[in-house]
């Protein structure tokens, strides 16, 4: 028993995760020293909503349900007096878990410890992704926990009801932490779907997609209804590309419907108003994956210019890796990818790249094929 702690004791403390400890630790410490505990801005609505859910046991308004995880956390911390110090250690060991969890996923579909390693310390890298843990809103939870659930859904080789259980918990968790946190329904579905249903009889298929589309649909219309700040034709009729800017020219809006905050009234406003929206979808699209801001420092743009254009370059030439060996894991990320991408497009972009931020561990391990690929490549030509 005692060696088997000890083989326990050794394989979380081996070279590897010693130096992802070791980068972790200097990330989230630069982080913590240039920005504190950041309590302003929009983690000051979090904490405002904290104590009226404390007061009156629920938020203010419905929609804040969609963001309860960070709400009900900071309520906790506050009701027993705790402080902000103790939200911020829930975040970044969330977080440390997330790294830890990527890099597992990572020697699992790559089996090499030499890439898992690149890929964590790519992931560490991402400054503008690990900056939101000193910041008391609901991204760095939202982020964490997504990405553990991912890791966990994609190691799954059996469907039992533990695992069931467990995906449930999850999507539940992801829902209430952000709204976006919906479209990991569809995509666990398709993967889930594609992986495990494929034996299947068609007439159970089609009655068991009828009824997620249904379900699915229904919860988003609900989502899109749940009132408070949400208004998601306002970006059209203000032509936002990022959320809250606005365009310097307008074009008029033909027609809408009185309640626009529904998956109806969006389709109304794209098949009356096409051309618009498809000039915003091109804006908005170059924002999503151009990530430039023209706000942003000149050293803050060219890191992100360099670091995710390589990135996106080395995600299409491992898109090949995928189809051959994971084509299951391959379309679980490009539905998260692109569900992201349609709810900007059908939105707005963040100003702080918030969105596409959610999605980018995701890209990174498309990338870390390619990157796999052109080492190998390298190695067989000398």
């Amino acid at each position: 028993m005692i060696v088997q702690n000890t083989k326990f004791i050794k394989s979380y403390f081996d070279k590897t995760n010693t130096i992802i400890l070791f980068a972790w630790m200097l990330v989230n410490g630069f982080f913590l020293i240039k920005n504190g505990i950041v309590v302003t801005g929009e983690a000051g609505k979090y904490i405002s909503e904290a104590r009226v859910f404390i007061q009156e046991g629920r938020p203010s308004s419905s929609n804040f349900w969609f963001y309860f995880t960070e709400i009900f956390l900071l309520a906790f911390s506050f009701k027993l007096k705790l402080g902000v110090v103790f939200v911020l250690i829930i975040q970044l060991l969330f977080n440390l878990a997330a790294t830890f969890s990527f890099c597992r996923i990572l020697q699992y579909l790559f089996h090499k410890k030499e890439v898992a390693l690149i890929g964590t310390i790519i992931l560490l890298l991402n400054g503008p992704y690990q900056e939101f843990n000193t910041y008391l809103q609901t991204e760095s939870l939202f982020y964490s926990i997504t990405l553990i659930y991912t890791c966990f859904l994609l190691h799954i080789e059996k469907l039992s009801l533990k695992n069931f259980v467990g995906i449930i918990v999850y999507l539940l968790v992801t829902v209430i932490t952000r709204p976006t946190g919906l479209l990991f329904l569809p995509a666990t579905f398709i993967y889930l779907f594609y992986i495990f249903f494929k034996k299947m009889q068609l007439v159970k298929k089609v009655i068991f997609l009828i009824s997620f589309t249904f379900l699915f649909f229904y919860i988003l219309d609900k989502a899109l209804g749940s009132g408070g700040e949400l208004d998601f034709l306002r970006p059209f009729m203000d032509e936002n590309i990022i959320c809250g800017v606005s365009q310097a020219t307008h074009s008029t809006i033909n027609q809408t419907l009185e309640r626009s905050n529904s998956i109806y009234g969006l389709f109304y406003y794209i098949t009356h108003n096409f051309s618009q929206f498809t000039r915003l979808a091109w804006l908005k699209t170059l924002a999503f994956f151009g990530l430039y801001r023209s706000y942003y420092s000149v050293f803050h743009n060219i890191f992100l210019i360099i670091y995710f254009s390589a990135i996106h370059f080395l995600a299409f030439l491992g898109i090949l890796y995928f189809v051959k060996n994971y084509m299951g894991i391959l379309i679980y990320l490009l539905s998260i990818i692109f569900l992201t991408w349609m709810t900007v497009i059908l939105t707005c972009d963040d100003w702080h790249n918030r969105f596409y931020l959610a999605i980018s561990p995701y890209v990174i391990i498309l990338g870390l094929a390619g990157l796999n690929r052109l080492i190998n490549i390298s190695a067989n030509s000398e």
